[in-house]
């Protein structure tokens, strides 16, 4: 799906805007998650049953880019009178998750992060909040943390899923999350084979503006998941260059600097990255220098490159995951 081929005054981000989007949608492709607080997380999955099963999902309530590309490409999904619809929903099962986190994103000051309204430092405080104790300084990033244990912050991160009255947690670092909860059952009805997750970071001090995200435990992986991991990040890479975009020369490991939030990371993804190929998407968030029509596109270029890439390789991936899955006591 090309950037032309995207209306931008269309463009579905909001809790509202999704709610409203849904009510249009048939009944027997949307699954409803319950957040605390009364919020609606949508699991929606089409095509053909059987076929490779590819999932996308956005987590963080501060990088709405990718709840814009899934939106978009259900749109154009179930229209009914698209060729290239008519071909993916007939060659792939796909599930998406827009939004993980609409009680966090419906507190966000912006529908997008353009670069135009708040710097990077006013930013940081919007994502995982601003601390209770010192203002002006951020609250910590944790996995999960609990009301009763700390100075509430001043500024509550849109990044944190409420799971009760005192329970926080990052949507993807807790298994508790609704991120998590729809994904396992989803699993366990019919196996996700790839799995994309779209995110945006800043790119401060760097003339990059995308990359791809290998898992943490990526060198315990069997080798054909590992080569399957580089080869689709790699192919990522190359689309994302050819529509113009500065990524990082190869896809890598997250948090190699940061033991801290890699542990945090692969506590919970250890588990899952052998029974499924999943992919991290970063691209450039709250800067003029990746406008937000560039954000959305190069997430659809990302989603599209996927589809290539498992058309093209199905057969040796389809190996690959059952030898790593095998390995693993299932899928």
């Amino acid at each position: 799906m090309t950037p032309d081929m995207m209306d931008l005054d269309q463009l579905v981000v909001t809790p509202d805007e999704a709610d409203g989007f849904i009510e249009d949608l048939p009944d027997e492709v949307v699954h409803v998650y319950q957040q605390y607080g009364g919020r609606k997380v949508y699991r929606i999955t089409v095509g053909t049953p059987g076929q490779p099963h590819i999932l996308f999902t956005r987590p963080h309530a501060h990088e709405p880019a990718g709840t814009a590309a899934c939106f978009e490409w259900i749109r154009r999904l179930l229209d009914g009178n698209d060729e290239w619809a008519s071909q993916v929903l007939e060659s792939f099962r796909l599930s998406l998750i827009p939004d993980a986190n609409p009680s966090g994103s419906q507190r966000a000051p912006v529908k997008f992060w353009d670069g135009t309204r708040y710097e990077n430092k006013t930013f940081f405080l919007w994502m995982f909040g601003e601390s209770g104790d010192e203002p002006g300084e951020r609250f910590p990033r944790l996995d999960t943390w609990d009301a009763r244990d700390v100075t509430f912050p001043a500024l509550l991160g849109i990044a944190y899923e409420q799971l009760d009255e005192h329970t926080y947690v990052e949507p993807n670092r807790d298994h508790r999350s609704t991120f998590f909860r729809a994904y396992f059952d989803l699993h366990a009805k019919e196996p996700v084979d790839v799995w994309l997750d779209m995110h945006q970071t800043e790119y401060v001090g760097s003339d990059r503006n995308t990359h791809i995200n290998l898992p943490t435990n990526q060198d315990q992986l069997v080798k054909g998941l590992q080569d399957h991991h580089v080869g689709l990040g790699g192919a990522i890479h190359d689309r994302w260059r050819r529509e113009g975009a500065n990524p990082h020369d190869a896809p890598r490991h997250p948090y190699a600097s940061n033991p801290v939030q890699r542990d945090f990371l692969n506590a919970v993804w250890h588990a899952i990255t052998p029974k499924t190929l999943h992919l991290v998407t970063e691209v450039q968030n709250n800067s003029t220098r990746t406008p937000v029509e560039t954000q959305v596109s190069l997430q659809m270029a990302a989603m599209d490159e996927t589809l290539r890439y498992v058309r093209e390789h199905g057969a040796s991936l389809t190996d690959a995951l059952a030898d790593s899955r095998g390995r693993q006591g299932g899928p």
